[in-house]
């Protein structure tokens, strides 16, 4: 049986040797970056589910807002016939006794009968619509409630989101301090921290940032149409290939860039903080702007889309693109 630090030949156990700075320091990335994009996809999933809550409970609002229309509209009507009923209550039976012939007699009958069932239609409508509100007013006292669980959880995911990110960004740039320190030859990404890395042609917009599958998913009043990738606000975004760059204002999107891609691919880039340089044809891995949290942005983050055929196509998923690249 062996002894402590004595191998089971008899020779002195060899301790494993230690990694070296860099590669820990690559380590360290690589398991920020993990729990970065584990945060990012706790967050948008939150989002996801308050905003499809809130679309509903707008949705339900609506609903009942009709169904009171519609309520208050049959109990007008309602009171009116009866209204009419009361007057008229003796003569519509007197019309159907003083018929001089068998043939006026059942024409009145026919009309009182349709009268009545009119009448009843009116009041069976009336019951179904006042049923219908109260289940609405119910589901509506529901998803109000489940809505206010999803903001407090949205909100706490933000927290953890923030925290994550800023790590990842430290192990950055410690890895980039490291590097240098040790002469290691890279060529830096706008001074953050990674080389540019092109593959097939694209570089990724924002190197280093926490993102999820979240294109598709629901958002007030639409889905969501690109990925979010979330970074410190003031990071650089970065061309992610060749073409005619230019800015404008994106409305909800706030500040926003657009490459019209040389491939034919428009690609979109909102809620910037600020652009950089002017309207210009730009290389893949060139400055374009930096995050922010400009126009209807619920943390400091890249909004990005592919529109294969220009800038009015319909967008694709861009996450496999960004998986590859990225």
């Amino acid at each position: 049986m062996a002894t402590a630090g004595i191998s089971f030949t008899g020779a002195p156990a060899v301790a494993a040797p230690a990694p070296d700075p860099i590669t820990a320091a690559k380590q360290r990335l690589e398991d920020a970056r993990r729990e970065a994009d584990d945060a990012a996809a706790r967050f948008t999933d939150a989002q996801s589910s308050y905003e499809d809550l809130g679309n509903k409970v707008a949705d339900l609002e609506q609903r009942i807002a009709a169904g009171v229309a519609r309520r208050d509209q049959l109990q007008a009507i309602a009171e009116r016939r009866a209204v009419v009923a009361y007057k008229t209550q003796g003569s519509d039976l007197d019309a159907v006794l003083d018929s001089k012939t068998p043939r006026e007699s059942m024409r009145s009958a026919v009309l009182l009968d349709r009268a009545n069932e009119a009448d009843n239609d009116v009041i069976a409508e009336l019951a179904a619509v006042n049923s219908d509100l109260d289940t609405q007013r119910d589901q509506l006292a529901d998803q109000q409630r489940d809505q206010s669980v999803w903001r407090d959880r949205f909100a706490d995911e933000r927290t953890l989101l923030d925290t994550k990110v800023t790590d990842a960004y430290q192990a950055l740039l410690d890895l980039q301090t490291l590097s240098t320190a040790v002469a290691a030859s890279s060529r830096s990404v706008a001074g953050v921290g990674e080389p540019v890395r092109i593959v097939n042609g694209m570089a990724c917009p924002l190197p280093g940032a926490a993102f999820s599958d979240d294109f598709g998913e629901p958002r007030t009043g639409h889905t969501h149409q690109g990925i979010d990738m979330f970074a410190p606000t003031g990071t650089p975004e970065l061309a992610a290939f060749s073409g005619s760059l230019t800015f404008g204002d994106g409305g909800a999107g706030g500040m926003g860039a657009y490459i019209d891609g040389d491939n034919g691919v428009t690609y979109v880039y909102y809620h910037l903080s600020e652009y950089v340089g002017a309207p210009r044809h730009v290389s893949p891995g060139e400055v374009i702007g930096k995050v922010g949290q400009t126009g209807d942005a619920t943390a400091p983050h890249l909004h990005f889309e592919m529109r294969p055929g220009g800038r009015s196509a319909a967008a694709i998923d861009p996450y496999p693109t960004l998986r590859q690249i990225c």
